[in-house]
């Protein structure tokens, strides 16, 4: 797990050390001479959905914390892009313009439907270095758990989703470079979509600026980017009772990079703190087929003092009395948020499973985090608590405080609060 560890615990070690100017725009559009794509009525709902979860609800050009979507990311960058593919014919959806643009036509998609989730890595490499690498993967874990209710609300539960690419095919497919992307996930939507008649282009649009020298420089990115491993198909949702999906108003607020970042109120009841892991647990077990290889930390305030309470083996444990120092629990940003005020914070950790490869191991830890961690955020939001989705660990100090076991790393972490100062705002 030599490279599990280097894009986690040991990600401090390896700081940024390249830099570029060609990535100006947080979310440029660089297709040469794109246009927009002219989808049939039978694809309504699916671009609905697409623009549901990708779509802006606000952009600022001036202001590089304005780009705020449904989900959140890393610096609000928003790496991940969405393609859909439909009876051959491959579109993009360009957040900005909030318009589908035609990328190709491939035969071999003939007869199918499929969305596919790709990260422009440079946009968050530049700031991270190497760790960046990473960045996507938790992106995409929010996207998927939006994508997952989403797509169980609206009957499609026959979705099958893959982590990451079926080869370099696909990346060409796409008109991406396997080199400088990143292919997050794929969601395989079947059939029934096709328009009865259209022309087919098969004009290849390619991307005015190309990234491979900034990222390939990174011998991890380039280790990681060129294995192929294609991962096993995986269910949208489990057996047992569907989950009602949370609603608009329900969406989280941000406290991204604001000096200070504290919650006016430092304690929460034993019961709404018991409430949310049970909720957190129904979750993961309905749409995680693999719930068991994580382990959900939630170290809460009563005004009887810390509790420390898990779901480990899929279900959700006692509390126990804790006593844990929070202001040491990050590596930076300790001058920018107070987390004693902080009332609830949650870790979750990934079990390194060496039956798996190391790539399978990257993915699934930060996929699956993220998608829990989003889970348990829009559960607070609906209180009206502000959450702030986290990756500046202190490792060896969580490894301690939290108990981690053999083969354990710490991968995500969230905080939640009330009455922070408000920065995000959901339009419809």
């Amino acid at each position: 797990m030599e490279l599990f560890d280097r894009l986690t615990r040991e990600r401090y070690d390896n700081p940024n050390r390249y830099s570029s100017v060609k990535f100006i725009d947080y979310m440029i559009t660089d297709l040469e001479e794109s246009a927009e794509e002219r989808l049939p009525a039978q694809l309504a709902d699916v671009c609905g959905l697409i623009r549901k979860i990708f779509g802006y609800s606000r952009y600022e050009p001036t202001n590089p914390y304005g780009f705020h979507k449904r989900v959140p990311a890393a610096r609000n960058v928003h790496a991940n892009e969405a393609f859909l593919i439909w009876d051959g014919r491959i579109s993009r959806y360009n957040c900005k313009g909030n318009v589908f643009e035609r990328v190709g036509f491939s035969e071999t998609e003939r007869g199918k439907c499929r969305l596919v989730i790709a990260a422009e890595l440079w946009r968050l490499m530049k700031y991270y270095g190497e760790f960046g690498l990473m960045l996507p993967l938790l992106d995409a874990g929010h996207i998927l758990a939006e994508l997952k209710t989403e797509l169980e609300a609206a009957g499609r539960t026959e979705t099958e989703i893959r982590y990451g690419a079926a080869g370099k095919s696909e990346y060409d497919m796409l008109g991406l470079s396997p080199k400088c992307h990143m292919i997050t996930l794929e969601a395989d939507l079947g059939s029934g979509y096709f328009p009865a008649e259209g022309t087919e282009d098969n004009r290849r649009y390619r991307r005015v600026m190309n990234y491979d020298e900034e990222v390939s420089s990174y011998e991890a990115a380039g280790w990681l980017l060129s294995q192929d491993k294609s991962f096993r198909r995986r269910k949208v949702a489990c057996e047992g009772t569907q989950m009602i999906p949370f609603t608009e108003t329900e969406r989280r607020e941000s406290a991204h990079n604001h000096i200070g970042v504290c919650s006016l109120e430092k304690t929460i009841t034993e019961t709404t703190a018991e409430r949310y892991l049970k909720q957190l647990e129904a979750y993961m077990n309905h749409y995680m087929e693999d719930a068991y290889r994580y382990r959900v930390h939630m170290l809460y305030t009563t005004k009887d003092g810390q509790r420390l309470q898990r779901i480990e083996g899929e279900k959700a444990g006692r509390a126990e009395p804790a006593d844990i120092d929070k202001g040491q629990l990050l590596y930076d940003t300790v001058r920018m948020i107070d987390m004693e005020s902080m009332p609830v914070v949650v870790y979750i950790s990934y079990l390194y499973d060496e039956q798996l490869t190391e790539k399978e191991n990257i993915y699934n830890a930060h996929i699956g985090a993220a998608e829990i961690c989003h889970w348990f955020l829009l559960g607070g939001c609906a209180d009206g608590y502000f959450g702030r989705p986290m990756r500046n660990l202190n490792d060896a100090y969580v490894e301690k405080a939290f108990g981690a076991r053999d083969r354990e790393r710490f991968v995500y972490s969230l905080i939640l609060g009330k009455a922070n100062t408000r920065n995000y705002v959901h339009r419809l």
